[in-house]
């Protein structure tokens, strides 16, 4: 019996492939640095799979392979553009805006803010920075992660948790 020597990756892999890859990748995704990323990707899952079985045809292969990353890339973003908190924080802010000078809307605009200050002290402390950072300072999600030490999917639930939570107060105090 004779051994079985595992092919080497490199007589299937090449850099016109590669390029080849990289193009079809742009098209599709019409993003150059992600289709860079899903193009070394493919290269790493290519080499796996072509030391665990023999290629038959590398170029389909590297191509199935490139789709399905795509493709899961894709349905990742779209979920995450689902799930986004677009908060128009200066609409929310201008909500609390007397439109007229009497002493009446004032009141009425003091008691806004009392309500929102208040409602901001009941959420957890990251939970309420996050809100803040957003909404007063402009940060993006990956700002506030990282000056939480958290991912930018707990960024999320904690503006979702914050918006909830500050509208819920507003609706029941007016």
């Amino acid at each position: 019996m004779t051994n079985a020597i595992s092919p080497d990756h490199a007589l299937y892999w090449n850099d016109s492939l590669a390029e080849e890859l990289l193009h079809f990748l742009t098209r599709r995704l019409r993003c150059p640095d992600t289709a860079a990323e899903i193009t070394h990707e493919t290269y790493i899952r290519f080499c796996q799979t072509s030391k665990a079985t023999p290629v038959n045809n590398a170029r389909a292969l590297a191509y199935r392979i490139a789709l399905n990353l795509a493709v899961d890339y894709q349905r990742k973003a779209k979920i995450r553009s689902d799930r986004a908190v677009d908060v128009d924080f200066e609409a929310f802010a201008e909500s609390f805006e007397s439109t007229e000078a009497g002493p009446e809307q004032a009141a009425i605009a003091q008691e806004n803010l009392t309500t929102l200050e208040r409602s901001l002290m009941e959420l957890p402390p990251d939970c309420r920075n996050a809100f803040l950072w957003r909404g007063i300072d402009g940060l993006t999600y990956l700002e506030i992660a990282a000056r939480l030490g958290i991912s930018e999917s707990m960024v999320h639930k904690h503006l979702t948790r914050a918006t909830a939570h500050c509208t819920q107060r507003m609706k029941e105090s007016g």
